[in-house]
């Protein structure tokens, strides 16, 4: 009786699906390979200034009483200065490295009485030349100074040699002012001319010089152009 009664009952229950239930996988998409590490450059910053200075090979000056050492010690490490566009701080540190002997020994001493971290390259070039060249030479070189016009030199060509004797005579152009007035003093006269109507008061150095070189550039064009009509 109890086996009919279960035969009853799984007759009455719901039939079960005879295919196996599978598992859903959930899809994996697949992903790029990851590319190696880069291997970045090595950043050494800025090299210092007194390394890119001895790379160009400066000479030394062991203080030798001879002028004309002096001055082509002098030209030459200036060449180097503005090749770098160092500044007058970095200047006098260089300048410094390169004394040797009887010259650092002279060092030695203006640093006891000077401040070295407001000396500026002018003020340098100063001390060494009192030292450096006898009271003779120097008042020749302040003479040429002041006599100093361009005459046929190029603008370029007179800056040059103005800058350079100008070292030599600080109290004579002790400031841009009177430096201006000094460079313009000795200009052509059809340039300085040009110069001056140009300039207003007040006007830097630089920017004399600039403008020589532009009345130059002009003054030429109009020879060339008178002459090719003649």
């Amino acid at each position: 009786m109890l086996r009919d009664e279960e035969l009853a009952h799984a007759r009455q229950a719901p039939q079960m699906s005879q295919t196996p239930q599978v598992p859903q996988v959930p899809v994996v998409q697949p992903q790029p390979p990851i590319p190696p590490t880069a291997t970045l450059p090595v950043t050494y910053g800025f090299e210092p200034v007194y390394e890119r200075f001895i790379k160009k090979s400066p000479s030394t000056f062991e203080g030798k009483a001879n002028p004309m050492v002096a001055e082509d010690w002098l030209r030459s490490v200036e060449a180097i200065f503005d090749h770098m566009e160092l500044s007058d701080r970095q200047r006098v540190s260089c300048a410094v490295y390169l004394l040797k002997i009887d010259a650092r020994i002279w060092w030695d001493v203006i640093k006891q009485t000077r401040d070295l971290n407001t000396m500026t390259w002018a003020e340098f070039i100063h001390a060494f030349s009192k030292k450096y060249y006898s009271p003779a030479v120097l008042a020749t070189k302040v003479d040429e100074f002041v006599t100093l016009v361009q005459g046929n030199l190029s603008v370029t060509d007179y800056a040059h040699k103005f800058d350079r004797l100008a070292k030599f005579a600080p109290e004579v152009v002790p400031t841009d002012a009177f430096r201006v007035q000094r460079f313009v003093r000795g200009l052509k006269s059809m340039i300085a001319r040009d110069v001056v109507m140009t300039c207003v008061e007040g006007v830097s150095y630089a920017e004399v010089l600039d403008r020589a070189l532009k009345a130059e550039y002009l003054e030429e064009r109009i020879w060339k152009d008178n002459a090719a009509r003649r």
